[in-house]
């Protein structure tokens, strides 16, 4: 569970740091990791792969969070601040003067004002925003187009993105920095679409071929073997794709996407966390219902453009089974989904 980039923007204006440096990503440079798709695609074929934001599994977590504490404190304080102006107008009785209890009476209205226009600025951050933030990376031109939190499009080559590990709190992220001409200073931010905690081991510089358990490199290696080796690899690894494109989830689909970031689990703790998981699906249902579907602006989607019966076009149906969308070319080409486990490390 990560937020980092959406309740808080990204540091930039300053240098890379060494830990970063140390940490680089090469576009050109494989490494010794089975690629994972980490269930972020949303659409991909010979010219594009488009993926969702690192924020989309927990989408509902924010607005639950952000409700909890306005019905909790904005309560208090509003119940505090109308007894208080009461008891100044003599509506109630008071054990101080009239004046007293009218300065405390405004001095809580303000703090109430205070906590809802913060509670609603964080909300604003999920819910009443858009459904998703995709990232697009285009193979054939070789641009990433990144949907920006206020809605604008980054337009970045490629091969000019700085590609390194970021932790955020406990866990780490792929992050691609947007350089100054000095090859120094940091621009800009975006992150791909997993996070997850990382061993000591896969951290170490030293080491060269690293544990299944870093599924951050994992990512990566996906996106960037698509990007420098074409779409044949990435296509056996995708089974599902998440149902966005142009639409909304449906209620099931965002309740089995909350619930998936617990796979695995042992079933009494998923019994446990079942409850609060509930609850995050139908905050996630407010969070879609009030948010704008993201719509790529002509000139990306014309620089994105598909040919027809391109065996390697892939999407989601309503409820995230991958389906290809020229059947008989994907047939033709034996393109298919195969497993995991047949990826090359």
């Amino acid at each position: 569970m990560d937020f980092s980039g959406i309740v808080v923007p990204f540091r930039i204006n300053r240098p890379l740091t060494g830990q970063e440096k140390a940490h680089q990503l090469h576009q050109k440079r494989q490494l010794a990791v089975a690629p994972r798709d980490q269930l972020s695609v949303i659409t991909m074929n010979s010219t594009y792969l488009e993926s969702v934001d690192k924020w989309f599994g927990w989408k509902g977590t924010v607005s639950l969070i952000t409700v909890a504490v306005m019905l909790v404190f904005t309560h208090s304080a509003g119940y505090l601040a109308i007894s208080w102006l009461l008891e100044a107008a003599g509506f109630l009785p008071s054990v101080d003067t009239p004046g007293f209890m009218l300065a405390n009476g405004l001095g809580m209205a303000v703090v109430y004002g205070l906590i809802l226009w913060g509670c609603i600025t964080f909300l604003r951050r999920e819910s009443f925003a858009y459904t998703h933030y995709p990232l697009r990376f285009n193979r054939k031109s070789r641009m990433v187009y990144v949907w920006r939190t206020n809605g604008t499009v980054l337009e970045v080559p490629w091969d000019e993105v700085f590609f390194t590990l970021a932790k955020v709190a406990e866990q780490w992220e792929v992050r691609g920095h947007v350089l100054a001409p000095d090859k120094l200073t940091i621009v800009e931010s975006f992150a791909l679409s997993h996070s997850d905690l990382m061993s000591h081991e896969d951290l170490d510089p030293a080491t060269r071929r690293y544990s299944d358990r870093d599924t951050v490199r994992a990512h990566w290696e996906f996106i960037r073997r698509y990007m420098e080796d074409g779409p044949d690899e990435a296509s056996r690894q995708i089974l599902f794709c998440m149902p966005v494109d142009g639409r909304r989830e449906t209620a099931k689909g965002g309740m089995h996407r909350v619930f998936v970031n617990f796979n695995g689990a042992q079933r009494p703790f998923l019994l446990m966390l079942s409850p609060i998981l509930l609850v995050v699906s139908l905050f996630r249902i407010l969070a879609m219902r009030t948010s704008k579907i993201p719509r790529w602006p002509d000139h990306v989607e014309a620089a994105c453009a598909v040919e027809t019966g391109d065996p390697y076009a892939i999407a989601g149906d309503a409820d995230g089974n991958r389906i290809a969308v020229y059947p008989e070319a994907a047939e033709a080409a034996g393109v298919r989904f195969t497993s995991v486990a047949g990826a090359k490390a």
